[in-house]
C-alpha cells in the first residue's frame, strides 16, 4: 500500500514538473528581448545651423544650410531602452557658396524607438585659429512610418570663444539589411 501511494505521488510530481518546464534560453524567458532589433539605420539629413559671431569665423551670414548622411548603430536593450552610436557627415554653408564639412560621433540612448539623445564629438575645420574639435549634444524625435523613421533633431555645439552652433535637421532613416 505504501509503495502504491509513493508511486502515485511520484507520477503526480513528474506530470506537474513536465507542465512547468524551465525555459531553454534567455529569449524564451524574456520574449520582449528576443523580438528587439539590433542593426543599422541610415539615411539623409537636411536642415539649418546658426553660428554665433559668424563674422569672426569668416562667414558672411550666421545662417547655414545643412545637407548630409547619417548612420545609427542600434544595440537592442529591452522594449523601452536601446543603446545607440550615431555618426553623421554634413556639408554646411552651401547657401553662402561655402563648402564646410562637419562630422559628428555621438553615443546615447533611444527610448521606445522614438525619443533619442546623445553626446559626443564634433569635428569642423576652422581657419580662424579656433579648435576643430568640440562637444556636441543632440535630442531627436523619430516617428516610425512602416519601415521608415522620420527624425527631427536639435543639436548644440558649445564653444569657449563664443562661436557656439545650434542646429535643427530633418530626414529619413531606413534599416540596412
Amino acid at each position: 500500500m505504501f509503495s502504491l501511494a509513493l508511486a502515485s505521488l511520484v507520477s503526480f510530481a513528474s506530470v506537474a514538473l513536465a507542465e512547468e518546464a524551465a525555459p531553454e534560453t534567455f529569449g524564451d524567458a524574456h520574449p520582449s528581448s528576443a523580438q528587439k532589433w539590433d542593426g543599422v539605420r541610415h539615411g539623409v539629413r537636411t536642415g539649418y545651423v546658426f553660428v554665433n559671431d559668424a563674422a569672426e569665423v569668416g562667414l558672411r551670414d550666421p545662417n547655414l544650410f545643412a545637407l548630409g548622411y547619417e548612420m545609427e548603430f542600434v544595440v537592442a536593450g529591452d522594449r523601452k531602452l536601446d543603446f545607440i552610436v550615431v555618426n553623421n557627415f554634413l556639408v554646411l554653408g552651401i547657401n553662402q557658396g561655402e563648402f564646410i564639412p562637419t562630422s559628428n560621433v555621438l553615443v546615447g540612448l533611444s527610448m521606445y524607438d522614438y525619443v533619442k539623445f546623445g553626446v559626443g564629438a564634433n569635428v569642423t575645420p576652422d581657419f580662424s585659429g579656433n579648435s576643430w574639435v568640440h562637444m556636441v549634444a543632440a535630442v531627436e524625435v523619430a516617428p516610425t512610418v512602416g519601415k521608415l523613421q522620420l527624425p527631427v533633431a536639435v543639436s548644440y555645439i558649445p564653444d569657449v570663444n563664443g562661436h557656439f552652433r545650434v542646429g535643427a535637421t530633418v530626414g529619413v532613416n531606413w534599416p540596412r539589411k
